[in-house]
């Protein structure tokens, strides 16, 4: 039954855990063509190359599916899928960080860059462990319960996705309205930007794609040291 779910305690930590990680990852992809807009001042050029929002996530992405095939190899490692997770969560707290440090100039692109990629190398080990636990959380609740509801808990997975990056992107106009940022439309429907203060507005663009993305992190990696699954 539905209601089984709800005494699964496994299962709400890590459906909690599965929010996060698409805030994490909502927030930045949502604040990413804001950052080369208002904070880059367009597409930056470097020696004929040209970086703008899609080259600068792809090098991410890349990273992403690089790493998570390296992500089992990382788990049997550390030792369990918890620990491997935590310390993608860690990862990901660390460099998000790092990225508020890194001075908001297209002059230091490739440290933004490898900063990115760094963040992604945690993004990629924990991406796939996300639905592995939830095998071990269906496997916990049929054991519990005498009942198999596989279905429901990955359909779960499916909902804290769409729940975590709705609300995130939602989030990240609210925040910049609070800056400064106000958009709306004319009277012919074309987007109008009113910019009430431009310095605070790029301070608000550089917090959410690091400061609050860690933010988020370190949640996640409080919700993973109470997971009761170990192994």
């Amino acid at each position: 039954p539905f209601a089984d779910l709800f005494k699964n305690r496994p299962w709400v930590i890590l459906t909690l855990i599965g929010i996060c990680m698409n805030f994490f990852n909502g927030f930045r992809y949502a604040v990413a063509g804001y950052l080369f807009e208002y904070c880059m001042h367009g597409d930056v050029t470097v020696s004929g190359l040209i970086i703008n929002y899609t080259v600068f996530m792809t090098f991410g992405e890349l990273t992403c599916m690089i790493f998570g095939g390296v992500s089992p190899v990382f788990t049997k490692w550390v030792g369990s899928k918890r620990m491997a997770f935590m310390w993608a969560a860690v990862i990901c707290i660390v460099t998000s960080v790092a990225f508020f440090f890194v001075p908001m100039d297209p002059a230091y692109i490739w440290v933004l860059v490898a900063v990115v990629i760094l963040t992604s190398v945690g993004i990629g080990i924990y991406s796939p462990l996300l639905w592995s636990m939830y095998a071990d959380v269906a496997d916990y609740a049929t054991e519990k319960n005498g009942t198999s509801s596989t279905g429901v808990i990955f359909s779960s997975g499916t909902m804290a996705m769409k729940f975590g990056t709705a609300i995130s992107g939602s989030l990240v106009a609210l925040f910049l309205g609070f800056s400064g940022f106000i958009s709306g439309t004319d009277a012919a429907g074309q987007t109008v930007i009113t910019i009430t203060d431009a310095e605070a507005v790029n301070q608000m663009i550089w917090l959410l794609f690091s400061i609050f993305p860690a933010i988020i992190a370190a949640i996640m990696l409080g919700l993973l040291y109470i997971y009761p699954i170990k192994k």
